[in-house]
């Protein structure tokens, strides 16, 4: 179904059915993300069905793109260089000005969602940094209202990003889901780094936003906008 993936430098583009092309990226770009998953943790990642994660991420193995490993699959360099030759494309057909502006826009948000999720984990008692037990409820709670109140103020941001590269949608239902489950009382949905919490979905964003505005990791850590 998605064989044309075993040719790194092939264009997501110049087949029949785009939609393949974009499915491809999508998978490719959550793997690249994720380091080392399974198809399920991809397949929750991308809202992809299980049964099409499976098949294009055999393709990738059988390509030479990735290889499994005891924990889940990995890119292989080879593998790196493709989804980089296929981001290089999806770049071309995205309004650079404007994708740089909603980055500029999200870097706004950046310092104070940091700020808040090292709330989050310490807290100020008697002048000392303790770790937060989350035992003080209206502590926690008022860190679940900053959240909310930030939430409003960036969706805008990620409801740009995605009209201008539409993948970055399935973003918005997961930062939507993670904030339910939080203001439902599992805490955990805010910051840890194993669930797909608040801050997973915020840094995994962060990076989509870097690559599609032409950036690199390392030159905006450099500039202190890189976590």
């Amino acid at each position: 179904m998605l064989s044309f993936v075993t040719h790194p430098k092939t264009s997501i583009l110049k087949y029949g059915n785009k939609k393949k092309g974009i499915i491809v990226l999508e998978i490719a770009m959550a793997l690249r993300l994720k380091g080392i998953a399974g198809s399920d943790a991809i397949a929750e990642m991308t809202g992809r069905e299980l049964d099409e994660v499976e098949g294009a991420l055999q393709t990738m193995v059988e390509a030479g793109h990735a290889q499994e490993t005891p924990r889940g699959l990995r890119l292989l360099p080879e593998g790196k260089e493709w989804v980089d030759s296929l981001l290089d494309e999806e770049r071309e057909g995205v309004d650079q000005t404007l994708m740089n502006n909603i980055y500029e826009d999200f870097c706004l948000h950046n310092d104070t969602f940091k700020q808040l999720v090292t709330d989050w984990q310490i807290k100020i008692v008697d002048g000392e940094q303790v770790m937060n037990d989350h035992e003080d409820a209206d502590y926690d709670a008022a860190i679940i209202t900053r959240l909310e109140e930030l939430d409003n103020a960036v969706q805008p941001v990620f409801t740009n990003a995605a009209e201008l590269a539409p993948r970055l949608g399935r973003y918005v239902e997961r930062f939507s889901d993670a904030l339910e489950k939080l203001q439902s009382g599992d805490g955990t949905y805010l910051a840890a780094p194993l669930k797909d919490s608040y801050h997973t979905v915020w840094f995994e964003m962060h990076e989509e936003l870097i690559l599609l505005s032409g950036r690199n990791r390392a030159d905006e850590a450099a500039a202190g906008r890189g976590a």
